[in-house]
């Protein structure tokens, strides 16, 4: 193995060692604050709630907006305009 070739799997190595140190770090914090809030789930569970959750935002979304949609043709207006109106910001927010 020539220096370069070396001296690049040591940094991947130390890189490694590191992601896998954060890695322990953030499981460990994880069970503390499960244990503290009385969770009883996983990180790959709370991670697939988290999604389905994300989906049926979204298609509660989408439904609004479509409705809002229809609104607006009716009134021959904007969907912004009906937003404004019902004082609803068309931002999504965190």
């Amino acid at each position: 193995m020539n220096n370069t070739t070396s001296a690049r799997t040591t940094k991947l190595d130390a890189e490694l060692s590191r992601l896998q140190g954060e890695h322990n770090e953030l499981q460990r914090r994880f069970h503390e604050l499960s244990r503290m809030l009385n969770i009883d789930s996983t990180p790959e569970l709370v991670m697939k709630k988290h999604i389905t959750d994300l989906k049926k935002y979204n298609e509660l979304r989408d439904t609004g907006l479509g409705l809002t949609q229809i609104i607006a043709n009716e009134k021959k207006c904007k969907i912004k305009e009906v937003f404004e109106e019902m004082g609803y910001d068309m931002q999504d927010r965190p």
